[in-house]
C-alpha cells in the first residue's frame, strides 16, 4: 500500500508540474502576443505621428523598448520549455541513450542555475533601480524590471521540467520536441 501510494503522489507532482508547465507556457505566449502587438501599434503610431502630422510623441522610442525586453525574456524561456535553444543536434543524437540522459540533465541543471540568477539578481536589480521614473513619461521602472526576475523563475521551472523528463528517460534533449 505504501508503494502505491508513493507512485501516485509522485505521479500526481509530476502531472502537476507538467500542467504548470504547459499553463505557464501558455501565458508566457499570450502576454509575447499582446506585448508584439502593443510594440508594433506604438511603432506604427510613431511613424504616422512624426510623418504624418510632423509631431513625434517622445515616448513611442521608450515604452517599445521595453516591450521588446518583455518579449526577449519571456521568448528566451519559452524557448527552453519548447527545447529550441541552440544546440548540437547532430552530436546529441550520437550519444548513446545513458550518456544522453546524463548530458540533457546537465545541460537543463546549468539552465536552472542560470535562471536562479537571473531570478535572484534580478529582485536585486528591481529593488534598487525600479523606483527610479522612466525616460520620458512619469512612471517608474517597476513594470519593465520585474521581466528579469519573472523570466529566472521560468526558466527554473521549465529547467526543472527537462530535468525531469531526462531522468526518466523523455525527450528532455532532443531539439525542436515540444511540451504541448
Amino acid at each position: 500500500m505504501g508503494r502505491a501510494a508513493g507512485r501516485l503522489s509522485g505521479g500526481t507532482c509530476l502531472e502537476l508540474l507538467d500542467r504548470a508547465v504547459v499553463a505557464a507556457l501558455a501565458v508566457v505566449r499570450a502576454v509575447c502576443i499582446v506585448f508584439a502587438s502593443a510594440l508594433f501599434l506604438v511603432v506604427v503610431a510613431a511613424v504616422v505621428a512624426r510623418y504624418g502630422f510632423g509631431k513625434a510623441v517622445s515616448w513611442t522610442e521608450e515604452v517599445p523598448r521595453y516591450f521588446l525586453i518583455w518579449i526577449s525574456f519571456l521568448g528566451a524561456a519559452a524557448c527552453i520549455a519548447r527545447r529550441e535553444h541552440v544546440g548540437f543536434d547532430l552530436v546529441f543524437e550520437a550519444l548513446p541513450p545513458a550518456l544522453r540522459r546524463i548530458v540533457a540533465s546537465a545541460i537543463a541543471l546549468m539552465m536552472f542555475g542560470f535562471g536562479w540568477i537571473m531570478f535572484r539578481y534580478g529582485i536585486v536589480f528591481v529593488q534598487d533601480f525600479g523606483p527610479d521614473l522612466m525616460e520620458t513619461i512619469p512612471y517608474t521602472n517597476y513594470w519593465y524590471y520585474t521581466a528579469m526576475p519573472v523570466a529566472g523563475a521560468l526558466f527554473m521551472l521549465f529547467a526543472l521540467k527537462l530535468v525531469i523528463d531526462a531522468v526518466r528517460g523523455g525527450t528532455a534533449g532532443s531539439v525542436g520536441t515540444s511540451v504541448d
